[in-house]
């Protein structure tokens, strides 16, 4: 099989760079810095090779999302559950890239994520309604809940991510 290009994206803060790292590293990871460029990583799971474009989150850095999807054959959207303020901003973005002609018909995992934060739990049943993935219907969308402090939920990332392909 070849290598799997995955795209990770979401806002900044949500956790993307330490769901990569704790995939890669097999134990939580939460030392991490800002991700300011893209970020190539590449992981063995289940024998299938996947290169993981992660992206910086913050708002100036944005417009580089685009470059980056090129060719991807899995989204992964991280949203910090536990940061309701920013639900309206980080639907922009999602859909954007699901609206992009790049990520047509593109399977998607989204991560609830964070939902080791008791803030995370209490907002689940909000942010579920704010994103309302049941209404996507051009492409597979597999809703997650996740958390680097949980690897049991990162195991079921991992899992997820090979089962599209089988």
């Amino acid at each position: 099989m070849p290598d799997i290009k995955l795209f990770i994206y979401g806002l900044d803060f949500s956790g993307k760079t330490s769901i990569v790292e704790t995939i890669k590293h097999e134990k939580p990871v939460t030392e991490t810095r800002p991700t300011l460029r893209v970020m190539i990583s590449n992981t063995l799971i289940k024998n299938m090779a996947f290169y993981i474009w992660d992206v910086p989150g913050q708002t100036g850095l944005r417009s580089k999302w685009v470059k980056a999807l090129e060719e991807s054959r899995v989204l992964l959207f991280v949203l910090d559950t536990a940061d309701q303020e920013r639900y309206i901003e980080a639907k922009k973005e999602f859909f954007s890239i699901l609206n992009n002609p790049e990520s047509k018909k593109v399977p998607v995992i989204f991560c609830f994520h964070k939902m080791d934060l008791q803030e995370a739990k209490n907002n689940l049943k909000a942010a579920q309604a704010a994103f309302d993935l049941d209404y996507i219907k051009d492409r597979q969308v597999f809703p997650l809940e996740t958390s680097i402090n949980a690897l049991d939920t990162v195991e079921e990332l991992k899992e997820k991510m090979v089962s599209i392909f089988l």
